[in-house]
């Protein structure tokens, strides 16, 4: 009786199995997509100017160490541009200020030329976009006749880096 009620159970397995697939389909097409977006990414710690010695008369130069990074996707051109004052500030009565200038290279951190108005006078990035991270030099300038009348401590700001892609 058993063997009887195991080969019905295996017939009406493979008939049913076999309406299944006599069935009748029917098919549609779906679209898929995906937009990526154009982004960039900006990180950076402390640029660093040496101790500056008022009787030294000599300007101070320094860099950012490999400290500024900046991503941009593929097929995007980054600007760089900051519209922070350039300006230390440190201690002593009121507020005491020590001017400084940042570029892209040894030479353009003479001239500021890291532009700090508007977007569109903004600096091309020293890359090309291709959504890896990037390091970006960025040069730092106090000259001497900026400092050597100043209090003695630390003077600091902070500076933010924009990118427009």
């Amino acid at each position: 009786m058993k063997n009887k009620l195991t080969a019905l159970t295996v017939i009406g397995v493979v008939l049913g199995i076999s309406n299944v697939a006599s069935a009748d389909t029917a098919a549609g097409v779906m679209t898929v997509s995906a937009t990526v977006g154009e982004a960039c990414s900006v990180s950076a710690s402390t640029m660093i100017f040496p101790t500056l010695t008022p009787f030294a008369n000599i300007d101070v130069m320094t860099d950012t160490a490999g400290s500024l990074i900046i991503a941009c996707t593929a097929a995007t051109t980054p600007l760089i541009w900051s519209d922070t004052p350039r300006v230390l500030t440190g201690p002593g009565a009121g507020v005491v200020e020590i001017p400084f200038s940042l570029g892209q290279t040894n030479a353009t951190v003479l001239t500021n030329a890291l532009p700090i108005i508007v977007a569109g006078e903004a600096i091309a990035a020293p890359f090309v976009a291709d959504g890896t991270e990037q390091v970006v030099p960025m040069y730092g300038l106090i000259k001497a006749v900026d400092y050597t009348d100043k209090a003695p401590g630390l003077y600091s700001t902070v500076i933010t880096i924009n990118v427009n892609y």
